[in-house]
């Protein structure tokens, strides 16, 4: 039977975020670094439905639901597989081939060649800062401050002044110079003749959500030209979908971001402390991106004080005003960016830039009063139209009061008029839930018995499993103690192989490998890989999670040896338990 490749189903999966998805059909609260909710399957009253956001997967521990976006939406739209795909392709902007069609395969083949081609490119660079060569970007990164830790966190390098070093590292490789040229690494001229597009400049490769290299960007040091030259767009970059670190923001603990104009503001507040910093690529803000950060707790505009900044402050919050997410200000003293203000005064006192920084519904209700005259009846309607699903929008009571009462003071509009319009707009909100409950209806019938929790041995081998699936590191380094034999048979075993298949090649994660191995078992998988936990070692985990499993096996041993009457076995391996606990 015919399917699509896993090429495809990556570019599919990847091109629409599961928390938005489930947030059309069931709330969600952010949790650590997932989300949870009641569950739109099943009838409960305590959230049990958990959505781990790096891993795209859910799984409801009440019931057993879970999977990916796919899943998500075979359940949720009552699709088969094929149409699942074809829902997540379509919200996602992602054209299909048509199965068997050999053309359009040949464009995922390219992409995985272009994600290659940047992973070669990138090391060039690095080795190139690193050399003789790079003995002046050096000394300009030093000057900047930055530490010999930051460079290596975000692969920082450095283009030589060279006319071809690139091109000829890259050919050596066996990367052909039309693919070369359409990654935008070369440019050719009108004789044909081909040349580095990035020369004598510092340069920041720039990550997809899946760790892949998809651009980068240049910035020169001195002298003239361009102070940024950027990747043009590709077959594997969009820039207006996707923020510079936001491959290392999303991993941040402080639940919320920080949105900044420029690549050295970004890795300024990251060495500071603020790992939860992003950019744009170059580019103005876009609906996608702001969509990729709306999923946090709040998300904090810090643009510079000039009239360019603070007009793209104003285009960002209409882009953010639709979106369901706290926005914040940050004013920089002295017309300053952040980089600079970072430099002078350090990052403790950027966090009290952040505890000071100003709500943004106050700015839209101080924006919305000078547009509109308050003593003409027409316009205090308008105006009181435009409000009312601002102030709608806050979630706390007593804030929303003191909104209220704020903006009667100032326009002479009763309290109780304001209440009124305020409250229409906040039954809008009723067709989410209207929508949940037609979700719960269509599943109460669902046969399917309460999630059976795990017993010891199956909690450790499940979380062994998430770990080595999303962790090649961690996988060779325990390795040799590791074998099929040591997981239940089932499902736990066929993971466990697939995961050593997936790293016989040089795959960072298994994680959506086994998502294209498993694809009509997903539900089983997230059972399985997704964790309640993430412990700060996770390599000491692993292996605790092997000794678990190990002496779970002994114990299974020396009961069976008890039933049996086997006294010569039940003797060794009693022996072999004290031996092992030390005693």
């Amino acid at each position: 039977m015919a399917r699509y490749s896993d090429d495809v189903l990556n570019e599919v999966r990847n091109a629409v975020d599961l928390v938005e998805l489930a947030s059309a059909y069931v709330r969600l609260k952010r949790s650590g670094r997932g989300y949870v909710g009641c569950c739109p399957f099943h009838k409960e009253k305590t959230p049990s439905f958990h959505i781990d956001a790096d891993k795209q997967l859910y799984h409801c521990f009440g019931c057993g639901a879970g999977g990916s976006v796919f899943q998500f939406v075979m359940a949720a739209e009552g699709l088969d597989f094929p149409d699942a795909v074809k829902f997540v392709a379509e919200r996602g902007g992602v054209r299909l081939p048509e199965l068997g069609d050999d053309d359009s395969e040949d464009i995922y083949r390219r992409k995985r060649e272009m994600y290659a081609m940047n992973k070669a490119a990138a090391r060039y660079f690095r080795d190139c800062l690193f050399s003789t060569e790079g003995e002046e970007a050096r000394n300009y990164l030093q000057r900047r401050r930055l530490t010999s830790k930051t460079v290596a966190s975000f692969g920082l390098g450095y283009a030589p002044k060279g006319w071809d070093g690139l091109l000829r590292h890259l050919e050596e490789k066996g990367f052909a110079k039309d693919m070369i040229a359409e990654a935008g690494l070369c440019i050719r001229n009108e004789k044909g003749h081909m040349y580095d597009r990035f020369r004598d400049r510092v340069m920041f490769p720039i990550f997809d959500v899946r760790q892949n290299i998809i651009g980068f960007g240049g910035r020169v040091m001195e002298g003239s030209g361009a102070k940024y030259l950027n990747s043009p767009e590709s077959i594997i970059y969009d820039k207006g979908k996707n923020l510079f670190a936001l491959n290392i923001a999303k991993k941040s603990k402080r639940g919320y971001y920080v949105l900044v104009e420029g690549y050295m503001d970004v890795i300024s507040l990251h060495q500071a402390g603020i790992d939860c910093a992003v950019a744009g690529c170059g580019t103005a803000l876009t609906e996608a991106q702001a969509r990729l950060i709306s999923k946090g707790n709040a998300v904090y505009l810090c643009y510079d004080m000039d009239e360019a900044g603070q007009k793209a402050l104003a285009r960002a919050s209409a882009i953010f005003n639709g979106l369901d997410v706290k926005l914040k200000v940050i004013s920089i003293p002295d017309g300053k960016d952040a980089d600079e203000f970072i430099k002078k005064y350090g990052g403790a006192k950027f966090e009290e830039l952040l505890e000071s920084s100003s709500s943004v519904t106050e700015n839209k209700i101080d924006t919305l009063l000078s547009r509109y005259d308050a003593e003409d009846v027409g316009q205090t309607v308008e105006l009181l139209g435009e409000a009312a699903p601002i102030l709608a929008a806050i979630g706390n009571a007593v804030e929303r009061e003191a909104y209220i009462r704020k903006l009667s003071a100032r326009t002479g509009i009763s309290v109780q008029s304001i209440t009124t319009e305020v409250r229409k707009a906040d039954r809008r909100d009723s067709r989410r839930q209207q929508r949940e409950q037609v979700l719960r209806n269509v599943y109460q019938n669902r046969s399917q018995q309460p999630f059976a929790p795990k017993s010891r041995r199956e909690a450790a081998e499940a979380k062994l499993l998430g770990i080595l699936a999303e962790d090649r590191e961690i996988y060779v380094k325990i390795r040799d103690n590791l074998s099929p034999e040591l997981f239940s048979e089932g499902l736990n075993r066929d993971i466990f192989t697939e995961i050593q298949e997936c790293y016989k090649g040089e795959e960072p994660s298994a994680e959506q490998y086994l998502m294209n191995r498993f694809e009509r078992r997903e539900e089983e998988l997230a059972a399985v890989i997704i964790k309640s936990d993430d412990p700060d070692n996770r390599l000491a985990a692993a292996e605790d999670y092997i000794e678990v499993i190990r002496g779970e096996d002994l114990e299974k041993r020396i009961a069976e040896a008890e039933k049996n009457g086997d006294v010569v076995l039940l003797a060794q391996l009693i022996k072999n338990k004290h031996r092992k606990a030390g005693t």
